[in-house]
């Protein structure tokens, strides 16, 4: 048994930081060379992908959970297949940096998993800080320190941005997501395959804004300036972006990205998104949070005609969900 463990399993988020994190787990474990295996998930699908390898699973394998937090509807299910997985000798340790209640954290380890979370660094940082007693090489604390900068919105390090980028959006091409963690895990951060990746996508991410800003919509609901569009397209710029550029271009203190599958992403620089997510089944970071919410069948269908009615939909469903939690008497 290599490493005091048989064959690693990975599952993680589909963002820089998640394939950040998978990336260090493989490279501090020594498995750069095989013997793992990579499965990207949501918060709110991940129970999905711990039934995808609940059969492959053996007595003395490990799973490696990285980037991925707490969501109401999934957690009560993955924490039952993970007390089934750990029953038979399978190790179980999950990293993250978002925020859990001490109830969920039970919930885990009464299932026998491991938990670390740390809300001080990214989840690239949590797994590099916690898994292995020497935290890695050299390569390790320049990679922390890029993946980093970006997902806590820094943009300190100068490779940054174009890691972000050439990274992609969650959904969208798991190959090149599965390639890129393991040109990370061999000690890769750069280099003319993902330089001519960055290419192609700026030139889609210009395209990206254009529509973003043309589904776009606002609403004011007393002093709460509320910003939403509607993604209905695939590929860049990544939601995190659109963000960006709605809260500046209309001074808004909450930016919204809505999806056709009902994917919702928060973002704000001056209210705190996490308890609106995590109202809507959702979770994340203060001023970074996301969940996945239901679209009336009417709402999709008249969408497709007129893309701003998607976005006006969830700019009054998430400024309900404010109201109800006093957060726009809050801000001003």
């Amino acid at each position: 048994m290599e490493n005091g463990f048989n064959h690693l399993f990975i599952i993680t988020h589909t963002d820089l930081d998640g394939i950040g994190a998978g990336a260090v787990a493989v490279r501090l474990l020594g498995r750069v060379d095989g013997g793992y295996t990579v499965v990207f998930a949501e918060p709110y699908n991940l129970h999905n992908s711990i039934e995808d390898i609940l059969d492959h699973l053996g007595k003395g394998d490990l799973i490696i959970i990285s980037d991925l937090g707490a969501n109401r509807e999934s957690l009560p299910r993955a924490a039952d297949l993970l007390a089934s997985a750990t029953s038979k000798g399978v190790a179980v340790k999950w990293f993250d940096h978002h925020i859990w209640s001490n109830d969920e954290l039970e919930l885990l380890r009464r299932a026998g998993v491991e938990v670390t979370v740390d809300t001080s660094t990214c989840a690239t940082g949590v797994v590099a800080r916690y898994l292995t007693p020497d935290g890695g090489d050299g390569f390790i604390k320049q990679f922390v320190d890029a993946v980093c900068s970006a997902d806590l919105w820094k943009w300190t390090h100068p490779l940054s941005g174009k890691l972000f980028r050439v990274v992609g959006e969650r959904n969208q091409d798991m190959e090149w997501k599965h390639k890129v963690l393991a040109k990370f895990a061999a000690g890769v951060m750069w280099d003319e395959e993902l330089e001519k990746r960055l290419e192609g996508y700026v030139n889609e991410e210009l395209r990206g804004y254009t529509t973003a800003i043309k589904n776009a919509v606002t609403i004011k609901i007393h002093d709460l300036r509320i910003a939403s569009t509607y993604k209905n397209f695939r590929g860049p710029p990544s939601s995190s972006m659109i963000g960006a550029l709605l809260l500046h271009r209309y001074n808004a203190d909450i930016a919204i990205i809505v999806r056709s599958d009902g994917g919702l992403s928060l973002r704000s620089r001056r209210v705190n998104v996490q308890p609106i997510a995590r109202e809507l089944g959702g979770g994340g970071h203060p001023k970074a949070a996301g969940a996945k919410i239901e679209v009336p069948l009417l709402v999709r269908l008249a969408s497709r005609l007129y893309p701003k009615i998607l976005s006006l939909y969830a700019a009054r469903l998430v400024a309900a969900k404010a109201s109800e939690l006093s957060l726009i008497e809050a801000t001003g």
